[in-house]
């Protein structure tokens, strides 16, 4: 995944961390490293910033992370499973316009909301039969209107809500 900062700074995410690079490709810092702690990755697959934070959902350690654009931790939200508050895959993260988590639960087959707070906001449950299913979700993105595009792999779909 990669995301911009409005410094100009690019953010992608590696296996074991995030890397920045200036606007002509120079690798500045990495973020992180391996690992189950605060502020460590296991193949972080989605990025989001929003000002100097960033959310990264760490897929292996079935989690979102929150920290400063500089690195330091702030907040995690989730562990491994399949009811409220856990996560089985979460492969992307964005903020909405009312600064709600929105992320891809992909192997529970759901796209989950969360507040600032971790709280759970709302499933949207994609494991159901006909043409409002989905299965992995994997992609997220916002149209101006602020309805939520829900590209899922496992169907071949995109799915509006």
């Amino acid at each position: 995944s990669i995301a911009i900062h409005d410094s100009g700074d690019i953010y992608v995410t590696v296996y074991n961390g995030i890397c920045v690079f200036d606007q002509a490709g120079h690798e500045k810092r990495t973020i992180g490293s391996y690992g189950s702690g605060d502020g460590q990755f296991k193949c972080p697959s989605g990025l989001f910033i929003k000002g100097d934070v960033m959310y990264v959902a760490d897929l292996r350690n079935n989690r979102i992370q929150k920290l400063t654009t500089g690195g330091q931790f702030m907040q995690k939200f989730g562990q491994h499973g399949s009811v409220q508050g856990q996560f089985n895959g979460p492969l992307s993260v964005i903020v909405d316009q009312r600064d709600r988590l929105i992320v891809s639960d992909s192997n529970n087959h759901r796209v989950v909301i969360l507040d600032q707070a971790g709280t759970w906001l709302l499933t949207i449950n994609g494991n159901v039969s006909g043409s409002h299913g989905f299965q992995l979700p994997y992609g997220l993105a916002l149209d101006p209107q602020g309805n939520i595009h829900v590209s899922a792999y496992g169907s071949n779909t995109i799915k509006v809500f």
